[in-house]
C-alpha cells in the first residue's frame, strides 16, 4: 500500500473523519486479491479456447481402437538392404546305427541333418519405435485419427527373441513377416503384420 498503490495514487488512506461518516454495516474488511488485476477481453477468450481444446483431445479407448482398425492397413512394409551371405555348406550326416544288407552284414545308416532356415539378414534393422513412427504418419493422414495417442510401449514384437532368425525384443534384424501388437492405452490390443522386405539396389 504505503509503496505502490498509495504514490501510483491508486489507493488512499481513510481519515478518521472519513471512518465516522461510512456506512460499516455493509463493509466488508478483508483483502481484495483480485485489486490491481486486469484481464483483458482477448485473455480470456484464449483461456475458454485452452478449455475447449483440452475436452476436444479427450478420446475414449473405445474410439482409438476403432480409428485404428479402421486407418491402418493390415500389413506395414518396410524395405531394408539386405546382406549378401554365401550358401552354407551341408554338415556330414550324423551315424543313426547299423542296418542288415541283402547277404547278412551290418551297414552303418547314416541320417541328414535338418536343415537350418535360410535367413536373409539386413544392414541395421526394423525396430519398434520405426514401427511407431509408420504408424504416426498414418493416423495423421486423418483428422481425428491424429488425435490418438501412442508411445513406444505401444508397440509389441510377439515373435519369440531368436538371435539366429533376426528378432529381438525391440527390433528385428532380418527379412520376413512377423507379427506385432498395436496396444493403445485402456484398450485390448489389435494385431498387424510387419513385413521386412530386400531393398532393390541399383548396379
Amino acid at each position: 500500500m504505503r509503496n505502490t498503490y498509495y504514490p501510483q495514487r491508486k489507493a488512499e488512506y481513510v481519515t478518521q473523519a472519513q471512518m465516522r461518516t461510512m456506512d460499516k454495516s455493509n463493509m466488508v474488511i478483508e483483502r481484495d486479491f483480485t485489486f490491481g488485476v486486469e484481464q483483458t477481453q482477448s485473455e480470456a477468450q484464449q483461456e475458454d479456447i485452452k478449455a475447449v481444446d483440452v475436452k476436444m483431445k479427450l478420446m475414449t479407448p473405445k474410439r482409438a481402437c476403432e480409428l485404428i482398425e479402421a486407418l491402418v492397413p493390415p500389413e506395414l512394409v518396410f524395405h531394408r538392404v539386405p546382406i549378401a551371405t554365401s550358401e552354407p555348406e551341408p554338415e556330414p550326416p550324423e551315424p543313426l546305427g547299423n542296418s542288415i544288407n541283402a547277404i547278412g552284414g551290418e551297414l552303418p545308416v547314416r541320417r541328414s541333418p535338418a536343415p537350418k532356415p535360410m535367413v536373409t539378414r539386413i544392414f541395421g534393422s526394423v525396430s519398434t519405435m520405426d514401427i511407431l513412427d509408420s504408424l504416426k504418419a498414418v493416423m495423421a493422414e486423418d483428422d481425428e485419427g491424429a488425435r490418438v495417442v501412442l508411445g513406444a510401449e505401444s508397440i509389441g514384437i510377439k515373435e519369440a527373441a531368436n538371435e539366429e532368425l533376426g528378432i529381438e525384443a525391440d527390433r528385428l534384424k532380418a527379412v520376413g513377416n512377423y507379427n506385432i501388437e498395436i496396444r493403445p492405452r485402456g484398450s485390448d490390443p489389435i494385431r498387424r503384420i510387419v513385413s521386412v522386405r530386400p531393398q532393390e539396389t541399383g548396379l
